[in-house]
């Protein structure tokens, strides 16, 4: 097949001219040279039929690369495994190398808009529980436990006298002066560290208005003194709208005191709308005031999107005081959490929403490569494909990326058909195909259909092999008949190991000849130089004569024809054969030609085909 281009020129430089049987060095020399003027890629396919193919070199079992101009020769071994014919297959690709552009998705080196004021000045958290503060010595007075005991006698003594009263007789106290005493002896009371007569007392004063709101000022009192004891006394409590109450009240009172405490006592509260709202009043004001400290607080909270939500604010707080190490930090823990509340499918649409806005955030105050590893971390496929859509335009950008491929072109392809032999190799075969001799396949594979064999005996200054199995195959595909030929190119002028060789490969290669319907024309083959045109001389003795200058003659004037009574007449190869084929069921005769037949394969395939 044609070379593309002209790409690579390949040449078969060694051949094996034999018959092929196994333990032979049959090798292949092949030489294959580019025709570029770059560097290119070859893989050459090498395939046997009824032949094994042996490559002497690994370099070619893959693909070899040729620099310009450059050639390199490919070693095969040939081994057949069956008789008849081997066929060897050649391929050569050529690996082109092709450039293309794509559109192709690369994350940006940086955020070219600007969003993150946008996004964080959003934020804004709700703060809006206050509370007075409260002086402990207002309602804390030192008392001895006489003292106690005394006020309470005369409490006792107040209380009686003014519920006679009732009954018409005036009274010497009025209820000012018995809470007024109530509430003297509950701040002793709380002097001697015991709290809860303090708070019972509390609640005997007449107006209830006032019974509460003296009540939580004497745990707000007590709790800067005792705060555990207070609480526990709250967790004791049976209304639980007024220990969530009194947790807020303290909650407030410790923001400026222990702002880790607060944050505690918030936690304690039970209803999530009270606790996330007392939460958001705490931080909010810790943000303010400290947020480094209010980084570590917001730890304490486990509601997924109220931390969110705090730790956004604390970064709008530290964007404002342009600490950007803890920013970074603060917004990666951000989406931490919004990732895991997502994948716990935990208020996905508010949780997503959070995540798109940190994720631009951290997008524009680390790098946009940043924000694309955990969109590439994420686990949940759709998830993970909406997200890098939805801020396609923050993270990546669309660019044309040169790429390369590799495009496998059928550059060469040739296969060439040997004649093998396998069953039954002895010394003579080794001879035989030593010295380059050959057999047409139909005879080893029993094939005896034909009624004309060449025999050539000679050796030439060229090998006729090509030739004669070129005209062979070609008589064979196209004609009901065909021929057989063998060769036996003599080096030593048959000598006596020569002629046995001889003797004993035909008998082999012919043993089976008698199965040819009707007579053999065996035709022993030699040619002479040229002589100005195409000549064919044949011996006279044989009986044949007739027959063959008939046939002969169709040809026309295309050929001379000589029948020789003396020069070509009989001789010692002649006789040979006479020794091997029986004259009842053969007819030999010699055969000259020209070389002008070798210069002209059609003639000589007509000539041939002419004595079947």
């Amino acid at each position: 097949m044609s070379v593309p281009a002209n790409i690579i020129s390949i040449s078969i430089t060694r051949f094996p001219q034999n018959l092929l049987i196994p333990g032979m060095d049959n090798n292949v020399s092949i030489q294959a040279k580019s025709n570029s003027d770059k560097n290119e890629k070859f893989k050459f396919i090498f395939e046997g039929e009824n032949l094994q193919v042996v490559l002497k070199s690994e370099d070619f079992k893959n693909e070899i690369e040729l620099s310009p101009k450059e050639t390199k020769s490919i070693e095969i071994n040939l081994i057949p495994t069956k008789d008849g014919f081997g066929k060897l297959i050649i391929n050569a690709y050529w690996l082109k190398i092709i450039e293309y552009v794509v559109k192709v998705k690369k994350v940006r080196e940086f955020v070219t808009k600007s969003k993150i004021n946008e996004i964080l000045g959003k934020q804004r958290l709700k703060v809006t529980e206050t509370i007075e503060p409260i002086n402990p010595e207002d309602y804390i007075i030192t008392m001895s436990m006489k003292e106690i005991q005394q006020g309470e006698a005369q409490l006792a003594s107040m209380k009686e006298s003014y519920q006679s009263s009732n009954s018409g007789v005036p009274s010497q106290f009025t209820i000012e002066e018995i809470d007024a005493n109530i509430k003297k002896l509950a701040k002793g009371y709380l002097s001697l560290d015991n709290p809860q007569k303090s708070l019972e007392l509390a609640l005997e004063l007449s107006n209830p208005s006032e019974q509460i709101d003296f009540y939580y000022s004497l745990i707000r009192a007590y709790a800067l003194k005792n705060l555990e004891e207070i609480l526990q006394i709250v967790k004791n409590l049976r209304d639980s709208s007024v220990q969530h109450k009194i947790f807020k009240i303290l909650a407030l009172d410790q923001i400026s005191i222990n702002s880790e405490q607060a944050i505690k006592i918030a936690l304690l509260i039970e209803d999530p709308s009270l606790k996330e709202n007392l939460l958001i009043n705490i931080l909010g004001k810790i943000i303010e005031i400290d947020p480094i400290l209010a980084s570590k607080l917001i730890d304490y909270i486990d509601i997924g999107l109220l931390k969110a939500e705090l730790l956004f604010n604390l970064a709008k707080k530290l964007q404002e005081i342009n600490n950007k190490n803890e920013l970074i930090n603060v917004i990666n823990r951000i989406i931490e959490i919004l990732l895991k509340s997502i994948e716990l499918k935990k208020d996905r649409k508010k949780a997503y929403k959070f995540l798109k806005d940190a994720m631009l955030v951290l997008a524009e105050i680390e790098n946009p490569k940043v924000a694309d590893s955990i969109i590439e971390s994420i686990s949940i496929e759709k998830f993970k494909e909406k997200i890098a859509k939805d801020l396609f335009d923050v993270i990546y950008i669309m660019v044309d990326e040169v790429r390369t491929k590799i495009e496998s072109e059928h550059v060469f392809s040739q296969y060439f058909l040997l004649n093998t032999y396998v069953s039954n190799v002895n010394n003579d075969i080794k001879n035989f195909s030593l010295i380059n001799g050959n057999v047409s396949n139909n005879m080893l594979t029993g094939d005896f259909n034909f009624n004309v064999a060449l025999l050539s005996l000679f050796r030439f200054d060229f090998s006729i092999l090509p030739l004669i199995d070129r005209i062979y195959n070609d008589i064979k595909l196209n004609s009901k008949k065909s021929i057989a030929y063998y060769f036996f190119p003599s080096t030593n002028n048959y000598d006596d190991k020569e002629s046995t060789t001889l003797k004993n490969t035909l008998n082999q290669f012919f043993k089976n000849f008698t199965r040819i319907q009707g007579q053999l024309l065996i035709l022993n083959l030699d040619f002479i130089p040229y002589l100005g045109k195409p000549t064919i001389i044949i011996s006279s003795e044989s009986k044949w004569i007739e027959v063959l200058e008939s046939k002969i003659k169709k040809i026309g004037d295309a050929v001379n024809l000589i029948t020789d009574d003396s020069l070509f007449k009989g001789g010692r190869i002649y006789d040979t054969l006479k020794q091997v084929f029986p004259l009842n069921k053969c007819e030999i005769v010699n055969l000259v030609i020209s070389y002008e037949f070798i210069n002209d394969y059609n003639i000589f395939k007509t000539f041939i085909q002419s004595l079947l």
